[in-house]
């Protein structure tokens, strides 16, 4: 089954309550990008000034310099937390402090990040997000060569969530999904559209959710 989740990447407290508004009916799971204008050359709403997610589960795309010190500072046990390996020095390290305090964890990687790096931790895992974008900025366009990384983890892990970011809509949905992605976040396709809740739907049709 694949699912299609909202990826919410915005600067101020208004904009993150009108996006959640705008697809509330249509959507079970927030993708929340969290960015500090370091690791990426880009800053988003931090943590502290979120409003409250209210029943949506919440994954927290960190692409951050340091990712173990905002998943402390969002402390969430019932969360997601999506760590790029760019990041961090000691990946069995984050595993287990993460693990240890009840949440999940994904590896994250970006385009220029081997398949190879994560696979010693396919099995310690709750999945990978794969980038199609160079992590920062939405609007990018789709970069169509992540589909062997894709399949290539799909290969090594064939239950394993395996999640992509980044220039997914309806153009590239169903190509994502046959190359091994049973998770989509999108961004611009939905809060670009007149209706998004319309535009999920049509994109887990064309996904063939």
């Amino acid at each position: 089954m694949v699912d299609v989740i909202p990826a919410i990447l915005v600067k101020s407290r208004e904009e993150f309550e009108s996006r959640i508004a705008s697809i509330r009916p249509a959507a079970k799971t927030l993708h929340i990008d969290i960015m500090d204008g370091k690791f990426v050359p880009n800053a988003t709403l931090q943590p502290k000034d979120m409003p409250p997610t209210g029943k949506f589960a919440v994954e927290y795309h960190l692409m951050v310099q340091n990712p173990l010190e905002y998943v402390k500072m969002i402390g969430r046990k019932d969360a997601t937390y999506e760590i790029h390996v760019e990041a961090l020095s000691d990946i069995d390290g984050a595993i287990s402090q993460i693990r240890k305090m009840g949440a999940k964890i994904i590896l994250a990687i970006s385009p220029d990040t081997p398949a190879e790096k994560i696979m010693p931790y396919l099995k310690k895992i709750d999945g990978v997000l794969v980038m199609f974008v160079y992590p920062g900025f939405s609007g990018q366009k789709y970069i169509s060569a992540m589909e062997e990384k894709v399949r290539a983890i799909r290969k090594a892990a064939p239950k394993l969530r395996i999640e992509i970011d980044g220039g997914v809509g309806l153009q590239n949905a169903k190509s994502a999904v046959g190359a091994g992605a049973s998770v989509l976040n999108v961004a611009s396709a939905i809060f670009a559209a007149k209706n998004p809740i319309a535009a999920i739907e049509e994109i887990k049709k064309e996904a063939g959710a």
